[in-house]
């Protein structure tokens, strides 16, 4: 009877860590896919090219970069749980002032600059978090959910375009973002730090650059594609004729086909020994595919293109953290924010390369750019994988 109650007690928990672990990811990384999702709107309404949409992107994640390799190594010793705070806290002011007084492009660049800055911060914080509270054999899941943060974002965003933007106004849609980043933020959990010091009490003498690197450079080839596909979906789609609410819908699709993937890739993760880097070379290359379908400007084709570019090429992330979690169990908020801010330098690049390349060749050589990307990633995470099982045959 006793062990039956300590085991619901426990399982009660963890799915408080996880639900936890998706708010507080979401409301650091909702900014910026609403951004790209109200691009159309706000493009409109301020006058900015396609070039300007992909600097807000690009300045969004430029800062993650520098938050995140600054947090990584010290986030035991400050404590997950503020720095989830404060992040949750950062990310909320940045809603705010676009919603407030976002009348120009720098005001939004600045605003996204420090949301940036939040989710670097944010993300091997909410590592720690998962690995520290949650058991090792359902990790692979929690991951998934946590990962899954994202599609919700980028579900949340498409769905405000017809429901709030279209209606009332962009500004309200912030407005209503700055509210779920509040509340999440006052009841994200309070430290504690003896989970979190005894899970990353080595990390410094446990993490090998090399490897990381490699893998760090194809989450961030991959990273790249797959957030220019959350910053220009809506606006590609509806440059070929698709209406902009429709086109709205159809990146929450994609956005619920992504979440269902990263979910389910996760709890799969959990039953497989090993080969979980294989698995993401094998999904950014369907991403791959994804991204060439929607480069044929075809409205049958948008749909399938939208599935499998989400799902495939968007859908991988949380089996890479697992992975790398997995591979430095007393490093994990080191190593996740290492191959994190590779992700976060990709997605400087990615999008704002993609929105160059929209603005002067259109935007049948950006989802071939994206492909490209997508390829390339697959194959540096391979190299990236071969170097660490190397580097794990010779650990004690």
């Amino acid at each position: 009877m006793g062990s039956d109650q300590g085991d619901e007690e426990v399982r009660q928990g963890s799915v408080m860590v996880l639900v936890l672990s998706i708010a507080a990811t979401t409301i650091t990384t909702l900014p910026v896919f609403l951004t790209g999702a109200l691009d159309v709107i706000i493009r409109r309404h301020l006058g900015l090219s396609s070039s300007e949409l992909g600097l807000l992107v690009a300045g969004f994640f430029a800062f993650a970069v520098p938050a995140s390799l600054a947090i990584a190594p010290r986030v035991a010793l400050i404590g997950a749980a503020r720095i989830m705070k404060v992040a949750g806290s950062a990310a909320t002011l940045a809603l705010l002032v676009i919603a407030a007084v976002g009348h120009s492009f720098f005001v939004l660049l600045g605003a996204l600059m420090v949301a940036g800055l939040a989710n670097g911060a944010m993300q091997p914080a909410v590592n720690l978090y998962l690995t520290s509270r949650v058991h090792l054999a359902r990790q692979g899941f929690a991951f998934g959910v946590k990962q899954a943060a994202i599609p919700v974002s980028t579900l949340l965003a498409g769905v405000s375009v017809p429901l709030v933007a279209i209606d009332l106004g962009w500004r309200y849609a912030y407005l209503g973002a700055a509210l779920v980043a509040l509340i999440v933020t006052l009841v994200l959990p309070k430290a504690n730090r003896s989970l979190e010091g005894n899970a990353d009490r080595r990390q410094k003498t446990t993490v090998v650059l090399k490897p990381l690197v490699f893998l760090a450079i194809g989450i961030g080839l991959g990273a790249g594609a797959a957030n220019g596909l959350g910053a220009f979906f809506i606006s590609s789609t509806a440059h070929i004729g698709v209406a902009l609410g429709t086109a709205g819908y159809l990146a929450s699709l994609g956005s619920l086909a992504s979440l269902i993937t990263r979910i389910g890739s996760g709890y799969f993760a959990d039953r497989r020994s090993g080969n979980h880097f294989v698995v993401v070379a094998v999904m950014l290359s369907g991403g791959a595919i994804g991204y060439l379908l929607l480069s044929l400007g075809q409205r049958p084709l948008v749909v399938v293109a939208a599935v499998l570019a989400y799902a495939a090429g968007w859908g991988w992330n949380g089996v890479f953290n697992y992975a790398v979690a997995l591979t430095h169990p007393q490093a994990t908020g080191h190593a996740t924010g290492i191959t994190q801010a590779g992700a976060f330098a990709g997605s400087v690049f990615g999008p704002l390369i993609f929105g160059v390349i929209v603005d002067h060749l259109g935007y049948v050589d950006a989802w071939r750019f994206a492909a490209l990307l997508a390829i390339l990633a697959a194959i540096a995470i391979m190299i990236g994988r071969s170097l660490l099982l190397d580097e794990i045959a010779t650990r004690g």
